[in-house]
Formats: structure tokens, sequence, C-alpha cells
């Protein structure tokens, strides 16, 4: 098959469940063609970016330039590159996108023309995968006016459905239409899907998947007088409710537990987290780490005891689809204590591979990191229970075979 994924940016550090797709579908003989909105950074890559050579696979619609001359000069360079003049076809459909009434300035048109001449130079895509609603929403204009004529794929991972600037009425009735499958990562996003009018035939739950071989399945173990080590590993903001792991951690702390709380990630509530900890007098034994590439995170990891992960609901609807970060410390044998937000309950089973809580209630938090703390025989069973759950229904490997099946599904229809 020949597949084109639509992101947001490309490579991103963060987004391993994107990279995981691109390349089990290489390994598994299918081309794959990247169109990204704008560039990711490429000064730190994950290794199978450079091995697969995977920049070289993308087109950056942020290339596109800007200015009208630019253009204008883009856009006679593109027509005289594809040969226009043999192909009246062509034409036809040039036409046809710059009358089009979706469209209704120069730049998207331009977008349209590069995709669909970057198209003609080969052969026709099988699937077009958008990796977000939003990102469907754009690529199904071009699919109406007969850019990219394959199947259309989108991918739902949360913050697409649930903010509400993406909940009002209508926002996304013509992919819904148009579209012909809808993955979302979890049940509760399916939920979505359908409460919001898609045609549930059209919907299949397709996990985000890690490949659990990479992540080394080791039994926690408390060293006598050693202080209990607990993770987090997030973006500072809102969602991630990190405010509410500080609080709970402080006050086991302030009771005489011996802890060291780990923080490792930045964001824009960095300074807020950071005042919060000196008020709290914590400055000793909760850090800050701020940004940590994934062999920094997997090394932090193999020597916590307790990953906490306090998700919440933000202030504009935005959830979590299920963070990867909880798959990859249960692949590693590490008990979790969460909350009971969108998909986590799918991943994380209360009382059998960690606890799960309500939103934003600390107390309830700082309760059942306490049963752990105070049970370190249980860890290496709960570890274990966690490891197996992540090989049985979050290995990529299994999860790409299921995607593959679902582009062949609707092929044949």
């Amino acid at each position: 098959m020949k597949i084109a994924f639509f992101v947001d940016a490309f490579p991103v550090l963060s987004e391993t469940f994107i990279l995981n797709q691109i390349i089990g579908l290489i390994n598994n003989g299918h081309e794959v063609d990247i169109y990204s909105r704008g560039r990711g950074s490429q000064d730190v890559v994950h290794p199978e970016v450079l091995k697969y050579d995977l920049i070289k696979r993308v087109f950056y619609f942020s290339d596109i330039p800007k200015s009208v001359t630019g253009r204008v000069g883009f856009l006679l360079q593109t027509l005289v590159r594809s040969n226009v003049l043999l192909k009246p076809s062509l034409w036809v459909r040039i036409i046809g996108v710059f009358a089009s009434k979706k469209t209704r300035n120069s730049f998207p048109k331009l977008v349209q023309l590069t995709m669909m001449l970057r198209q003609e130079e080969s052969e026709a895509y099988d699937i077009i995968h958008s990796q977000y609603g939003t990102l469907g929403r754009s690529v199904i204009l071009l699919k109406e006016n007969g850019v990219l004529p394959g199947k259309h794929v989108t991918s739902f991972r949360g913050h697409d459905i649930t903010q509400q600037a993406y909940r009002k009425s209508g926002y996304y009735d013509d992919l819904f239409a148009k579209g012909d499958l809808f993955l979302p990562v979890s049940n509760s996003l399916k939920k979505m899907l359908t409460v919001r009018g898609c045609a549930s035939e059209k919907i299949h739950i397709l996990h985000s998947g890690i490949n659990s071989e990479k992540f080394v399945c080791r039994a926690r173990n408390l060293e006598k007088g050693a202080p209990v080590n607990i993770l987090t590993v997030a973006r500072l903001v809102e969602m991630k409710g990190v405010e509410y792991g500080i609080k709970a951690v402080a006050s086991l702390i302030d009771s005489g537990k011996s802890i060291q709380y780990k923080i490792a990630g930045d964001g824009i509530l960095c300074d807020q987290l950071e005042k919060l900890i000196v008020e709290l007098g914590m400055e000793s034994s909760i850090k800050l780490l701020g940004w940590q590439n994934h062999d920094s995170i997997t090394k932090l990891m193999d020597d916590t005891h307790i990953l906490l992960t306090p998700s919440v609901t933000a202030a504009n609807g935005e959830q979590e689809g299920i963070p990867n970060v909880v798959k990859e410390a249960m692949a590693m044998c590490i008990p979790v204590v969460s909350t009971l937000h969108s998909g986590i309950p799918e991943l994380l089973e209360n009382g059998v591979s960690g606890y799960l809580v309500p939103e934003r209630d600390e107390l309830l938090l700082a309760e059942s990191l306490a049963k752990l703390i105070n049970s370190p025989d249980s860890w290496p069973e709960m570890g274990l229970a966690g490891r197996k759950k992540v090989e049985a229904d979050f290995d990529i490997q299994k999860l790409n075979d299921k995607l593959i099946e679902l582009y062949r599904s609707i092929l044949a229809k």
C-alpha cells in the first residue's frame, strides 16, 4: 500500500506513537510519505528517524512562501516541474481547486495544488491518514476536490475531540460524513465520537502502542533505609495535574515518609509549580528536572519505585487519550498511581497494576501512594500485572498489524 500521513509537526520527540506507526508500516513493506504543517526539532531526534532516513519522506507545508511574490514563484516552479502543459486532464483538476468555494484564500489552494502535483509524480495513495481530528477536518477538503482520492482515515487522540473549541455543533460534520475510518485511541473517545454524530460502523478503537521489547521489566524493591523514588513525566500544563501530585507527595513527606519526587518535563506552569514547591518547603525532596530526552526518562524510570500520573480535565475541556508514559512504566514493571481520567482506566486496573483515584483529589492521591509505600512487597506483583497488560493490549507490533487489517478492510469496500 501507498500511504500518506498528515501530521502537525515532524519529527516530534513526544509523538513516538506516530513514529511507531510509520516504522511499523515501512517494516511491513508499505510506502509511507509524510506531510507536515510545521518542522519539529531536528537537533535531538529518535534514532529511528535517522535509521530510516525519514526526513527525506517529509513535505513541509511551512516551506511554501508566505509572501505573494514568493508564492507566485513557488507556484510557477511547481507547475513547470510537473510538466502541466502535457496533461490537459490535470488542468481541469487545477481549475477545480481554484474555483472551490471552500478554500477562500490562495494559501489553502496552493497547498492543494502542491499536493495534487506531488501525487501526479507517482501513483495515487491508497490511504490518507490524518493523525488528529483537526488535521482530518482540513484534509477532507483535499479529498472533496479530487486532490487526494484515496481512502481517508482519521485518528483521534484526546485534545482534538475533548477541547471546547472542537466540540462546537457541526465542527466535524463534514469529516464524519465523508471520512472512511475513525480510530480513537480509547473507548472513552469512541463514545465522544458517537455522541457527536460519527457513525459507529466507521469507528474502531486503535490504542497507541509501544515496543514493549525495548523496556526491561525489573521487580521494584526498596532497600532498607532508602527513600521511595516517585516520578512524574509530563508537560507542565493544566491537563497533567502536576500541582495535585506535588501537594499529595508533600503531605506524605510532612507525615514522616522518606520520599524523593522527581518531575520530568517543561511547560507554561513551570514557574508556578516551582513557586508551589518553595511555598511547601519541599525544595530538598521535590525536584523539577525540566525537559528530558527519551533515553534520560528511561534511566529515570529504571530508578523509580512508583510512577505518579495525576491527570485532570482542563478548564477548556482538554483530556488525555492514554498517556504513553504509563504504558512504558508498566512495561518496566513499575506500579502506577493515576486518576479516573479519560482512557487511563482502560490501561491501569485499580488495585491490580496500581491505583486510580478521582481527578483533583490530592488527599486520595496521597492515600493511594501511602498504600504502596507501606507495602513494598506488593510492588513486584503489581509491576508484573502491568507488564502483562501492556504486552496483551498495547504492543505496537500487534497494533500495527491491526492497523494494516483496518486499512485493507476499507480498501476492500
